[in-house]
């Protein structure tokens, strides 16, 4: 077995098995890319222990995904011998070093083809839109769904809480960074944040 380290082998994994069968190196890498920025903004996690706080973040480490477990059990020479397993590694390693440029554009999630045939997907659901129209790459629209949040405060005859003043307003909760491959990469929209007093890495 080769000798890369934990965490970045899960992490080429990761990228290797969600990405697209196409091998597209910046779909790979943004996908390295989600994964490491989220760990480090929430608190400096490993791959490991993001994955634990979301167990539902990514599917291809528990669902059967072929191309993740072919990585994990990959040895040196059959990594250097794939091109997508190669890209794998090589932007494992610079994500979680945060060096190099990020396909992702500061992505912390991402999305594949389930994004155009899932008319309920949750981002669908939640409202999103493109930071750049080329991201648009199934053809669904984006969607508006207007929230105002309002602060809380009791109501002095009944000791309930009823609304005050306005906390703020969203459109959104999505926005897209950067679209590779097959894959879709988003972000919090910064009226969300705001509004909800959300991390962005939640």
């Amino acid at each position: 077995m080769t000798q890369i380290d934990k965490q970045t082998r899960k992490l080429a994994a990761i990228a290797y098995g969600e990405a697209s069968v196409a091998d597209d190196p910046n779909e790979i890498g943004g996908i390295a890319y989600a994964v490491a920025n989220r760990a480090r903004a929430w608190g400096g996690k490993t791959v490991d222990q993001l994955l634990a706080a979301d167990p539902n973040y990514t599917y291809a480490v528990s669902d059967g995904n072929v191309r993740y477990q072919k990585l994990m059990d990959a040895s040196d020479a059959q990594i250097a011998k794939n091109k997508g397993m190669t890209a794998a590694l090589q932007h494992a390693i610079s994500a979680l070093a945060n060096t190099g440029t990020d396909p992702s554009n500061g992505a912390f999630w991402w999305d594949g083809l389930d994004f155009r045939t899932k008319a309920k997907h949750p981002k669908r659901k939640d409202g999103f839109y493109y930071g750049d129209e080329a991201h648009n790459i199934f053809n669904v629209d984006p969607v508006s769904k207007p929230v105002t949040i309002y602060w809380k405060v009791a109501n002095k005859k009944t000791g309930k809480e009823v609304n005050s003043k306005v906390r703020g307003k969203y459109e959104y909760v999505w926005v897209s960074t950067a679209a590779h491959g097959q894959t879709i990469f988003w972000t919090h929209d910064s009226d969300y944040l705001e509004a909800t007093g959300g991390k962005a890495y939640r």
